[in-house]
């Protein structure tokens, strides 16, 4: 067994405090904030423990154990150490007083099991090694069951994996893979578990409905060729079952969704939506009840949103943890929020900013029936966004909602010569994929008209 214990090191770690900044927010206020400065932060998580709040802290070189319980001084109480030392993505969920924490960067990874419960004096690593996974790309726990989405270990990768943690917390026990029951998706990029049903985010795929009974995956559902699609890349479920919102992370500046998976057979649309300034990249939604949830999104930070009718979901309070640029100017960067975690007993919740660190926040005042306008300029709806790209011989895009009737593509070379043309009756907001020539590699024009409307452009660099 390793032993992780604070060290005289943790006395040259620099707290910061954020209240000179000044931070766009509405109806969400910040209590605290921690921040280890030359870091890199993605995923966080939460954990209490003898009346004491804990904030679970992903840096690019290991993860950070935070005492929030006093939000006027947060404090470092311990650290545990990585091989890789540049990390960009790391994950994190709790059996019990198990911490289980993965990263999907490539070299000398191993998965990481943490026993929180001697806080705050320390945290002790039970096992690490690669005997269960070398990367995993985001996890998800359901009962006494532990979901790895892209589990990779040596020789072997799988879209999802599923363990089992109740004989032993510290030796889960692999129980079955995607593959093992003849299902082909490419990856699992996130998944939401809520009894024995899986909502599985898997990439350009689509999202995908799984059961797992008696050992055995079975697909039941699936939802595709949908409205603004892209990477479809995590989701949460209603408490009533009926309601599933996720987004789409690339290409960027797409709107999160909501649809009705009552019939998991057959999902149908209820609504678009975006953030406070109507561009940033919506990241991870997060359930809170049967009316809230908060959404990490990048440069426009943690939102709040009331969903009580799923076919008009409402924005009503959010804090822009990135105060580096002006909210204005967030499409399609990849940079503020990362994850939040908001299932603490007093209902602060943690968010962790890519570049700022640590926040506590309080959105309390957000959780009432006004909503907040989002800022979205009209004319960026016309932006066309392919992906992807670059490509190898397929791009999809997504039209604007006036945009309907006969269009006419045309692929030109950055010389002005047409290498091809398509035409084809095309319905607002739909999603338009057109396999491309055999031509050389290199920049190429895609233009779109419509008529009455104004003709459209993109770039596409193809590759092969």
């Amino acid at each position: 067994m390793r032993i992780q214990l604070t060290i005289l090191a943790f006395l040259l770690f620099k707290i910061s405090s954020a209240v000179a900044q000044e931070y766009d927010h509405n109806k969400v206020e910040l209590l605290g904030h921690w921040q280890q400065q030359g870091l890199r932060y993605s995923s966080c998580w939460g954990y209490e423990e003898n009346g004491r709040q804990y904030a679970i802290v992903g840096g690019s070189d290991g993860t950070y154990y935070v005492d929030i319980t006093n939000t006027d001084s947060l404090k470092l109480v311990d650290f545990t150490d990585s091989p890789i030392k540049k990390a960009t993505w790391r994950e994190y969920k709790t059996y019990g007083k198990y911490l289980y924490a993965v990263s999907d960067d490539s070299g000398p990874n191993v998965m990481q099991i943490i026993d929180l419960s001697f806080l705050p004096d320390s945290v002790h690593i039970v096992y690490e090694g690669q005997d269960y996974l070398r990367q995993g790309h985001t996890i998800f726990i359901e009962g006494d069951y532990l979901y790895v989405g892209i589990r990779r270990k040596p020789g072997k990768t799988n879209a999802m994996t599923v363990f089992d943690l109740k004989e032993d917390p510290t030796h889960p026990k692999e129980l079955r893979s995607l593959e093992d029951d003849g299902i082909q998706i490419s990856q699992v990029h996130d998944m939401f578990v809520r009894n024995d049903t899986i909502y599985a985010s898997c990439g350009y795929d689509g999202l995908y409905i799984f059961t797992f009974k008696d050992n055995k995956f079975k697909a039941v559902g699936s939802y595709t060729d949908y409205p603004f699609a892209g990477y479809n890349h995590s989701s949460i479920l209603s408490p009533d079952g009926k309601t599933l919102i996720f987004t789409d992370e690339v290409p960027g500046s797409l709107p999160a969704k909501s649809i009705d998976v009552s019939d998991v057979s057959n999902p149908t649309p209820l609504d678009t939506f975006y953030s406070q300034s109507g561009k940033a990249t919506l990241h991870n939604p997060f359930l809170i009840n049967s009316r809230f949830f908060v959404m990490a999104s990048y440069l426009d930070g943690m939102q709040v949103f009331d969903y009580s009718n799923p076919k008009k979901i409402k924005l009503t309070g959010y804090f822009d943890t990135y105060y580096q640029i002006d909210g204005s100017a967030t499409t399609g960067d990849y940079d503020g929020v990362w994850s939040v975690y908001p299932w603490l007993s007093n209902g602060n919740i943690i968010a962790v900013d890519m570049k700022n660190g640590l926040y506590v926040l309080d959105a309390s005042a957000a959780y009432d029936t006004s909503s907040i306008a989002v800022k979205r300029d009209v004319g960026s709806v016309g932006d066309v966004r392919i992906y992807p790209n670059p490509t190898q011989g397929e791009v999809r895009f997504t039209l604007p909602s006036d945009y309907r009737g006969e269009a006419t593509f045309k692929m030109m070379s950055t010389a002005g010569q047409q290498v091809n043309q398509w035409k084809m009756d095309v319905n607002a907001n739909q999603l338009v994929r057109l396999e491309l020539p055999l031509v050389a590699n290199g920049n190429y024009i895609l233009t779109i008209a419509i008529k009455n409307k104004k003709t459209l452009s993109a770039f596409i660099n193809l590759t092969k």
